[in-house]
C-alpha cells in the first residue's frame, strides 16, 4: 500500500494506491499543507475510510517541487518522518514531472510549468514512453514564459496568467491548466519503487532550483 503526499501548492492531496491502482484521493483543507499535525490527522482518516492504518502501508511517495516553500519543507518532513518510523522505502516525486502525469492519458509530449516569481516559470519537458509513463527529458529550468521550448502542451497552475503568450508564440499549441495532484504523485512513486529508485531520506531535500526572492535579497543585504 502506497501513501502519496502532495503539499507544493496552495491546495494540497493525499493519495492511496495498490498494485498501481488509485484507491482513493483526499484534498487537505487550504491550511492543512503547512502544519505536519493536520497531515497525520488527514492520512488517518484517509486510511480508516479504506478500513486501513498507517501499518498497512508498504511505501511513502512525496512531491518535492519546485513549488512553495513552506508547502514542501512541511510534506517531505511528514513523508520522511513516515518512512523513518515504519521502516518503508521513501520515493521523491518531481513536481513538474506529476502535473505532466495528469495529462498523460491525452498527450505524448507535455510541457510542465509552474511559478517562479518575477515573471518566470520553472520548466520541465516530459514525454509519455510505452507504459503511458512521462519521463523528463530534461532537468527544471527557470525561463520567461516567452522563451519556453516547444511543446505538444503546455501545462501547470499558472498557464492562465501567461496564456497569451504560451498561445501565441506557437501556433496550435495546447495551454492546460492543471494543478498537481497526489494521485499523480501516486503513480510514479510507484513505478519508482518497481525500479527499485528509493530516495535516501537522510539527505532528500526538496527541489527549491533557486532560493526564494526574500532570501536573495537578504543575501544582497549580508553582502553589502
Amino acid at each position: 500500500m502506497l501513501l502519496a503526499v502532495e503539499t507544493s501548492g496552495m491546495t494540497g492531496s493525499l493519495a492511496l494506491s495498490a498494485d498501481g491502482q488509485l484507491l482513493s484521493e483526499r484534498v487537505l483543507e487550504s491550511e492543512g499543507r503547512r502544519h505536519a499535525q493536520t497531515l497525520v490527522s488527514e492520512v488517518g482518516l484517509l486510511l480508516s475510510g479504506q478500513g486501513l492504518t498507517v501499518g498497512d502501508l508498504s511505501a511513502v511517495a512525496v512531491s518535492i517541487g519546485p513549488g512553495s516553500f513552506t508547502g514542501l519543507r512541511v510534506g517531505l518532513v511528514f513523508a520522511k518522518t513516515l518512512a523513518w518510523l515504519r521502516g518503508i522505502p521513501l520515493l521523491s516525486v518531481n513536481t513538474l514531472q506529476a502535473m505532466a502525469q495528469q495529462c498523460a492519458g491525452q498527450y505524448g509530449e507535455v510541457l510542465g510549468i509552474s511559478d517562479a516569481q518575477r515573471g518566470e516559470v520553472f520548466a520541465v519537458l516530459c514525454r509519455r514512453d510505452a507504459t503511458g509513463l512521462m519521463r523528463m527529458v530534461d532537468g527544471v529550468r527557470v525561463l520567461s514564459p516567452g522563451a519556453l521550448p516547444n511543446a505538444e502542451v503546455v501545462a501547470g497552475p499558472v498557464v492562465e496568467q501567461h496564456r497569451v503568450v504560451l498561445e501565441g508564440n506557437f501556433a496550435g499549441r495546447t495551454v492546460s491548466p492543471v494543478f498537481p495532484r497526489a494521485a499523480a504523485v501516486a503513480v510514479l512513486g510507484a513505478d519508482q519503487l518497481l525500479r527499485g529508485e528509493v530516495a535516501n531520506a537522510e539527505q532528500l531535500e526538496p527541489l527549491y532550483v533557486r532560493p526564494s526572492y526574500a532570501e536573495e535579497k537578504r543575501g544582497v543585504e549580508v553582502a553589502g
